[in-house]
């Protein structure tokens, strides 16, 4: 497997839920914060690390990969864009814990969901807005794959 295809897992799963849409959540394209919607989700690579192992003869990568999701919400006033921000992160947790093989995708052996910074109001270089609230969600994906080609036929 990929970290695509786990990026990939971690989209549908997003995408899913009653607070986005395809149109709100992407991989990559920070374009999307244009949208006007009022909860949006951008996917990007974090850090890996890879071990391999013999289990009963056979070789295995064990990957762990990181999806960072920087998750955002519209702000529209100080009271409810906090509360509807802290529900939706809420949400977003609730989802990934649900499935702790990203809905059975191949080799995917635990999901866990962390910080990976503290919410933020964000505002443009001349210091106007806020204009959204932010924080970044790492999610650790194992992954246990056999190896094989190359020395390992």
């Amino acid at each position: 497997m990929t970290y695509a295809t786990v990026e990939a897992a971690v989209q549908t799963l997003i995408v899913a839920m009653t607070e986005f849409d395809s149109d709100s959540v992407s991989r990559g394209d920070y374009k999307i914060l244009d949208s006007g919607a009022d909860d949006l989700a951008v996917l990007t690579p974090g850090s890996f690390t890879k071990d391999e192992t013999g289990q009963a003869g056979a070789r295995k990568s064990l990957r762990n990969w990181s999806v960072l999701v920087d998750l955002f919400r519209k702000y529209l006033d100080d009271g409810t864009t906090w509360t509807n921000f802290v529900a939706t992160r809420d949400a977003l947790v609730d989802q990934l814990e649900l499935y702790p093989s990203l809905n059975g995708t191949a080799g995917v052996t635990l999901v866990a969901v962390e910080a990976g910074s503290d919410p933020s109001e964000v505002y443009d270089d001349d210091d106007n807005g806020p204009f959204f609230i932010f924080q970044r969600i790492r999610i650790a994906v194992n992954e246990r794959t056999d190896l094989s080609g190359g020395e390992y036929t």
